[in-house]
Order: C-alpha cells, then structure tokens, then sequence
C-alpha cells in the first residue's frame, strides 16, 4: 500500500500548506485577538494563509490591529534590515499531546475480501486494517530568517509517534522541508520548496521527497480580499516519479468569513493508484461562538494493475473543524470510497482532538 493509497487529497492540500503552519498559527492566534476583522478571522484561521490575513490588515486598516499585522510583516519578511546579513523572522518550537480515532493503525487492507473472475479471496485477519483510538506526542520545530525585504529563507521539520493500547501497535511519521519565500511586486509571491517524508506503521512503510513551486496574487475584491495561487509539485517515491499541479483561490468575505476553493491534476503512474485529478471546497466562520470550518473533497485515482484488473477510485471526503476554545480543536472527516475493486471500497471515519501545543 504506497503513501497515497492512505492519503485524500484534503491532507495533500494540507500536507502543502503545513510550509506556513508553524508560524501561521502563532500569528493568526495573535490577530484572533483584536478588532472585527480578526474575529472574523478566528472562525476561519485553519485555511487561511498568513499572507492573505496580513494583506487584509493592511488594506483594511482596523485599529487595535497593528500588533498581529507586525508579527506577520515580521515571518513574512517585510521588516528585514537592509546591509545587515541574514536577519532571525522566527523560531518555534512545538510539543502538543496526540489523541485520535483512526480508521487504520496498522496500515492494512480495509476489506476482509475482493472478487476477481467470479473468485472470492478472503483476506488473512492479519492483514486487514484495525481501528481505534491512538494516543501519543508530536514535536516539531520551524526556524526562519529574513535575506531581504520580503523575502525569508526557513527549514521545519516535526516527528510524531502514536500508540493503540487496543492493539499493541505504534505508528510513526517524520518530515522535514526548507523553502526560498520572496516577494516580487505588486502583492506577487513566489516560493520554492523541498522535503522529504517518512511514515511507519506495523503492516506499511512509506518514504519520500519533494520539491515545488508556488506563484501566488494577493488581490482586493467587493466585500474583501483574496489570494490566488498556482503550483506544480514533483515527488519522488522509491517506485515511481510523479508530477502534479493545482490552483485555488482564498476569498474572505468581510464579517461571513473565508472561502477556499481549489483544484488539482495529477500524472497517472502505472503500477501505482494514486491521485489524476481532485477539487476541494471549504467554508471557516463563527458558528454559535465556536470556530468552524467545512470541507469537502473529490479524487479520482488511479493508475494501478490488481490481478489483472485495473484499478479506479472515486474518494468523497467531509471534513468538519470547530474550534472548541483556545486549548482545543477537533477535526472529523468522513471518507467514502468507491473502488473498481471491491476490497478497497468502503466508508471511513476519523477523529482528531488537537490539544494545547506547548511552544517555547
């Protein structure tokens, strides 16, 4: 089973994002804090780039806000010191509790059997996912400097290791990323990024690496503000190569929150199910005081051969965020999966309880 086999494409978008989300976090937290805008803010914050919400401030103006907008000019690179060498934006170090529900621990087979040719195989119970919750700790940790006005240079990594008690089974993920982040003009950016990645689990192994490029607009519309952006991403997999591309835009929408729309293409690898095309939508505002945020995913994979058949996936994925108060936030998702093999269809459910991060 590769690494895309057990990844939506929601967690492809977020696994692309997370370049942004030490330091995004901390300073969205911080403008969560002062005038209506960042309320607005707070109901929205888990899709919302920094950039978006430091061009927001400056265009809008809020008073109270001009805290948060420096804590963002400073990650972003804006108050670099000029003829002074690299300058330190930032240094965060996190260690946050880990407690979830997953749907596979041990990174098996979802069936217990799959018909070819009128055969039924059933699969070895040694074999077939288990579920439950697991528990355990994440650190992670993201340093950034400033090399020029806009422009910041950073390297991020993090671990993660859970445990099921139900099952005996430990579970591990590692990653690491450095990217170039510069401002070219009139609100243009671009950055250029790689990574590598590995994940251990008791029946699975996966590892890899990356490199990208993304182009984003930063834009003001009736009602608000928006970020476009545009990127093509290359992995490279023990097996295979593949090159993927996708666009979105982020619209905030001023006192009814934030819009993220976005849509990806992937190359078809043979030998291989993974993604050929997806779209995602989601929507963040204050929902009776609590944080909230929906998305909804497709995928089309494809590209494998399972005893002489070819495999296709249809994946419809619900994500729902709600931001319960400042020390927690919880993420369930609903994914259906509908498969030209019987084995891999099914319906999957998750649950994360992100606890209180300790950063120091």
């Amino acid at each position: 089973m590769t690494i895309a086999d057990r990844m939506t494409f929601v967690q492809l978008v977020r696994f692309a994002g997370a370049i942004f989300i030490v330091f995004g976090s901390a300073a969205v937290s911080l403008a969560q804090t002062t005038g209506n805008l960042a309320r607005d803010r707070q109901g929205s914050f888990f899709s919302v780039s920094p950039r978006l919400v430091f061009y927001t401030l400056v265009q809008r103006a809020v008073p109270g806000t001009e805290g948060a907008a420096a804590v963002l000019a400073q990650g972003l690179g804006f108050l670099h010191q000029t003829g002074k060498g690299p300058q330190r934006a930032w240094n965060i170090r996190s260690l946050q509790p880990v407690l979830s529900y997953s749907p596979n621990i041990n990174g098996g087979l979802a069936g217990d059997s799959f018909k070819i040719g009128g055969l039924v195989f059933e699969i070895d119970p040694e074999y077939r996912a288990v579920a439950g919750p697991v528990v355990g700790g994440a650190f992670s940790q993201s340093v950034g400097w400033s090399i020029g006005t806009g422009q910041t240079v950073s390297v991020a990594g993090g671990v993660s290791i859970v445990y099921s008690p139900d099952y005996d089974i430990s579970r591990t993920k590692a990653n690491g990323q450095a990217c170039l982040r510069s401002y070219l003009e009139d609100w243009r950016f671009l950055d250029l990024c790689g990574g590598a990645f590995y994940e251990s689990a008791d029946l699975s192994e996966a590892d890899g690496s990356f490199l990208s490029a993304n182009f984003a607009q930063l834009f003001s519309a009736r009602n608000g503000t928006g970020l476009a952006n545009a990127s093509i991403n290359r992995e490279f997999q023990q097996n295979y190569q593949k090159t993927s591309v996708s666009a979105g835009v982020e619209r905030y929408f001023d006192g009814r929150g934030v819009i993220t729309a976005r849509v990806a293409l992937g190359e078809e690898i043979k030998g291989e199910n993974t993604l050929l095309y997806g779209g995602y939508l989601s929507y963040g505002q204050l929902v009776l005081g609590v944080g909230t945020n929906i998305g909804l995913s497709y995928e089309r994979d494809g590209g494998d051969v399972f005893f002489g058949q070819d495999r296709a996936d249809d994946v419809i994925t619900l994500d729902l965020t709600g931001q319960i108060n400042p020390s927690l936030s919880a993420t369930l998702s609903v994914e259906n999966r509908r498969s030209s093999i019987d084995l891999f269809s099914g319906v999957t459910i998750s649950l994360d309880l992100n606890l209180l991060s300790l950063q120091f």
